[in-house]
């Protein structure tokens, strides 16, 4: 099975149709087996079936959040047997493989459900080993390394991106891949065929700036390697489960830490949430490993496209004194209003050296960041009205 969810009844406006694509296992792809020699040492990744889970049960906790209400979710995750501190997903056992079949299959289904009305939406994610190929991003499957006649197997995201901005009636589509972008001289020197669900993007073909691409690792660059873990993360759970650190930052972000007021509330939209990536994860996973982390758009929005909507959004803010030397000799505290009397909201009176991380509710009325000791009291206006990554209060 592959369509985990459809809800069709009860949604007034559009609707979001969503796919999610996890390959953590390359069976075919180890000493042995397969058909080339060089795709017999593929590693598996855990943490891609898992980051595939992780954003299933996001998509399902939050189906009536979006702008564009989830109507539909195809997911395929190829699973390796290990089991050690997994993600534990009740679904496991009704969804199908990654191979490039079931990518057809599931794909053509997902597509003719964000074609059948105007104006709706795809959403479309995927985790695993990538590659670029001809320019172009692209996802390997879990058949990697089966068939003679195309042992590459992939699914061109950069293609499909395209191909979506082709397609009429489409009210906007939101893809994210978790995967490599390293570039692989026998991949691009191969005949590889593409597993295709989607029409040719033709050049000549009416274009709309409505399709948001965002990337893990740009074009050699890799997002996981099992023989280095650190282009994954440990969540801060507790569990000791590894999710892909692109996907926890994403998410991050979407669950409200990218959040702005537009209209009439809190929308996270591609383009602000890309702009917020890198210090998202400087102050959410400081217990991660310094390895590269440097997402890229392969195709950017050209306006605003929400995806989802917050009632009540956490954002991140960041507080360092000037000079900074100074932070040690202050306790430091959030007030409503500069009154002196003002309760504190919140306080660090530990007075550590590192910048203090904390979250604020969002909101477009000012609050005060206070720097307090024996000698004095300084403070400095923000407005929380989206992440605060700097804000500094003078105490000299």
């Amino acid at each position: 099975m592959t369509l985990m969810y459809k809800q069709t009844t009860n949604i007034n406006g559009p609707r979001m149709h969503a796919f999610v694509i996890g390959v953590g296992a390359y069976p075919h792809a180890k000493p042995d087996r397969g058909v080339l020699k060089d795709l017999r040492a593929v590693d598996d990744l855990p943490s891609a079936a898992d980051s595939a889970k992780l954003m299933c049960d996001w998509l399902l906790a939050n189906e009536s959040q979006f702008v564009a209400k989830l109507a539909s979710l195809e997911v395929l995750i190829s699973d390796p047997a290990n089991t050690d501190n997994r993600y534990v997903w009740a679904e496991q056992a009704k969804v199908d493989e990654a191979t490039s079949a079931n990518v057809e299959s599931a794909g053509e289904a997902w597509l003719k459900r964000v074609t059948t009305r105007p104006g709706d939406t795809a959403f479309f994610y995927c985790c695993g080993h990538g590659a670029v190929y001809g320019g172009q991003p692209v996802l390997l499957l879990g058949d990697l390394n089966l068939k003679a006649a195309n042992p590459w197997a992939h699914l061109n995201l950069g293609t499909l991106a395209q191909s979506l901005r082709r397609t009429n009636g489409l009210g906007c589509a939101f893809m994210f891949s978790d995967a490599c972008g390293e570039f692989v001289t026998r991949l691009e020197l191969s005949s590889a065929q593409d597993c295709r669900f989607f029409p040719a993007p033709l050049p000549f073909d009416k274009t709309l700036n409505n399709v948001s691409f965002l990337c893990a690792a740009s074009e050699a660059q890799l997002a996981h390697d099992a023989a280095a873990p650190g282009f994954e993360g440990i969540a801060n759970d507790g569990t000791g489960v590894r999710f892909g650190r692109f996907t926890q930052t994403v998410l991050k972000g979407l669950q409200g830490s990218s959040a702005r007021w537009s209209r009439n509330g809190w929308y996270v939209d591609p383009l602000t949430l890309f702009q917020d990536l890198k210090k998202l994860k400087q102050i959410y996973f400081q217990n991660w490993k310094e390895r590269p982390f440097d997402p890229y758009y392969a195709v950017t929005p050209g306006d605003f496209y929400p995806i989802i909507r917050h009632h009540n959004a956490e954002l991140p803010l960041v507080i360092m004194t000037d000079p900074e030397t100074r932070i040690t000799d202050y306790d430091l505290h959030i007030c409503q209003t500069n009154d002196k009397e003002s309760p504190y909201l919140e306080s660090r009176p530990t007075r550590e050296r590192e910048a203090w991380r904390l979250s604020v509710p969002a909101s477009r009325d000012a609050l005060y960041a206070v720097a307090v000791n024996s000698e004095g009291r300084h403070a400095t206006p923000f407005i929380p009205s989206q992440p605060v990554f700097d804000h500094v209060v003078t105490v000299t």
